[in-house]
């Protein structure tokens, strides 16, 4: 049945979603900013991204590491 493949699928996706979310999550309480950061991009979560951006440049040298880590984004990413 194609329904239930479906459904599957659907579940299998959301749960993938749900790991990320909560990896994310980690990333920020460790205070891993520049992992979290391409973690957000691809999450499409725009005020995290802008979070996670404040707290790097916080950061002793954290402009550097910002900057080395924009220059190796995806195009897309930026």
């Amino acid at each position: 049945d194609v329904t239930e493949i479906e459904e599957k699928e659907a579940q299998a996706k959301q749960e993938e979603q749900i790991m990320k979310e909560q990896e994310l999550s980690n990333l920020l309480h460790e205070k891993r900013y520049l992992k979290a950061l391409g973690l957000a991009i691809s999450l499409d979560r725009p005020h995290t991204v802008l979070t996670v951006v404040k707290a790097i440049l916080k950061e002793p040298e954290g402009r550097r590491h910002l900057e080395e880590n924009i220059v190796r984004l995806r195009k897309d990413q930026k």
